[in-house]
């Protein structure tokens, strides 16, 4: 089974051009790496952040 590494980063890009442009987070773990635009990042973070919150309960009910 593949597991990404445990430390990777994020940031936000955005091109430099005279007209309004999307901003998009990027990540990358590992040798992985993904970018979406930020007006679609707020779910996917937000379900990350439930689904981190259950593994934290999860692992507090094993011990």
């Amino acid at each position: 089974m593949w597991l990404p590494s445990r430390a990777g980063e994020a940031w936000l890009t955005e091109a430099v051009a005279p007209w309004p442009c999307s901003t998009y987070l990027r990540i990358r773990v590992g040798d992985a790496e993904m970018a979406m635009a930020v007006e679609g990042a707020r779910p996917v973070l937000s379900a990350l952040a439930m689904l981190t919150a259950a593994g934290e309960e999860a692992k507090e009910v094993t011990r």
